[in-house]
């Protein structure tokens, strides 16, 4: 059989796609979309970089290995089976769930009349130090032991919902970015521990247990936020613990603004320790009627920072 050069090109990109559609074990999986009635079921080591889509249930740990991509697309919702045991995300390589505002990806337990979910009944995502690089934003993560364990610093996370967590984001000798999320209604919304230095920034952090404690060496850095109705401190250190809090509004909390360490620079700070709901603290010494034990105090505001808080719409 005779080809000219075009007719053989031509052939061979026919048998090159037919291969490629008949591939059952290529470097990307693209095509596992989930529905309510049928959806993905998820468990184990990934073997190939993954793309989920749609309704899926994880009914056992799930972990994406080294070199490999995990891609969830917007608006799918990623459901823990309780009844199969306590399961969580293990992330050594890549994980980028990006949703969009009004199509956000949901992580959280599944709904069952005989089992209800309740806080603590999956473990959450683990990102170990491993990992290269993984992106979460408009993601909606609840009832999980930790629903974000940060081993990595080069995980982001961005305009994310975290509520219903025992502990909404553990940042674990790491830097991690968390910027322009919503963390409310969980025992801590932030826990740093060992050398952590995360970049926390224009974060809504309401309504918790705590809203972020300091524990061992970490230096985490803490500007733009709002700080409120937080039922116990603000900001608490442990052990030798000193973040950099500048131009935040930590306001109407239950405990301390902030206890026990911390430079405080230019925040706005008002009816904590429930000293009274107008009662805005202008001190410059280490303790005062909302603030106790931290190391410096600088330019205390009299008025709200303007820009701080959440600056996106589409919760």
């Amino acid at each position: 059989m005779k080809f000219t050069e075009n007719g053989f090109h031509f052939t061979l990109l026919i048998w090159f796609v037919t291969l490629c559609a008949g591939c059952q074990g290529g470097a990307f999986n693209m095509g596992e979309v989930g529905t309510s009635e049928n959806p993905l079921k998820k468990s184990g080591e990934l073997v190939e970089n993954e793309v989920w889509g749609g309704r899926i249930q994880i009914v056992g740990d799930v972990i994406v290995p080294e070199g490999k991509t995990l891609t969830i697309q917007p608006d799918s919702v990623v459901g823990l089976d309780s009844e199969t045991g306590a399961h969580e995300f293990i992330v050594r390589g890549s994980l980028y769930a990006e949703g969009k505002p009004d199509r956000m990806i949901i992580f959280g337990l599944l709904n069952s009349k005989q089992n209800p979910p309740k806080t603590g009944d999956w473990i959450g995502i683990r990102f170990e130090d491993t990992s290269p690089n993984s992106h979460l934003s408009y993601c909606r993560i609840q009832e999980a032991e930790t629903a974000l364990s940060c081993q990595s610093d080069s995980v982001q996370i961005e305009s994310c919902l975290l509520q219903d967590n025992k502990v909404a984001i553990l940042c674990d000798d790491s830097t991690p970015t968390i910027g322009d999320n919503q963390i409310n209604k969980n025992g801590t919304a932030i826990k740093c521990v060992k050398n952590a230095s995360p970049e926390i920034t224009r974060n809504l952090i309401q309504a918790n247990e705590f809203g972020v404690v300091c524990d061992d060496d970490s230096r985490p850095t803490i500007y733009y936020n709002e700080i409120a109705s937080n039922y116990q401190d603000g900001v608490r250190c442990y052990a030798s613990a000193s973040p950099e809090i500048t131009s935040n509004n930590i306001i109407l909390n239950g405990g301390w603004a902030v206890y026990d360490g911390g430079r405080l620079r230019e925040n706005y700070l008002r009816g904590n320790k429930e000293i009274g709901p107008e009662v805005v603290d202008r001190g410059t010494g280490r303790e005062s009627g909302q603030f106790y034990g931290v190391d410096e105090v600088l330019d205390p505001r009299a008025s709200p920072v303007p820009d701080a808080g959440l600056q996106r719409e589409g919760y």
